[in-house]
């Protein structure tokens, strides 16, 4: 056990060498390597020739901003691809959270300022007071 204590310990600090002053896996890298994977698999299964170029080239622009020294330019194309999938990155979200907190919690929307808001559920119908705004409506949990 001390030897893979070792050998994990040595990986890790290798790893930390290659990558000193390069941008690393970002959350766009991140999506792109994610997507390729995707479309490996659809591959297999459906046998378009064309997803094989487009999953390596997706799977290589991963790897090619993870090894990037330009930092400034990776870090402005990361904050300008956040800001894009914010709404999907939200709502993929909420239901995770929906799905996580299904037996003891109910997940609402304001009308009014779209402050998601959590209840306790089985309380019957409640009046639900938004923290942000104060709209008062009556849900059901």
């Amino acid at each position: 056990m001390d030897r893979m204590k070792q050998f994990g310990y040595r990986l890790n600090s290798s790893l930390a060498r290659l990558f000193y002053g390069r941008n690393g896996f970002d959350n766009m890298a991140r999506a792109s390597y994610i997507l390729g994977l995707i479309l490996i698999v659809l591959n297999v299964f459906t046998g378009f020739g064309w997803l094989y170029y487009l999953y390596i080239l997706l799977i290589g622009y991963s790897i090619f901003r993870a090894f990037s020294r330009n930092i400034q330019k990776r870090y402005a194309e990361n904050q300008k691809f956040m800001e894009v999938t914010k709404v999907p990155r939200s709502f993929f979200k909420m239901c995770y959270m929906q799905i996580r907190d299904i037996k003891y919690s109910r997940y609402y929307i304001c009308g009014k300022c779209h402050q998601q808001i959590r209840v306790p559920r089985g309380k019957g119908r409640i009046e639900i007071t938004c923290p942000r705004c104060r709209n008062k409506f009556v849900k059901r949990t």
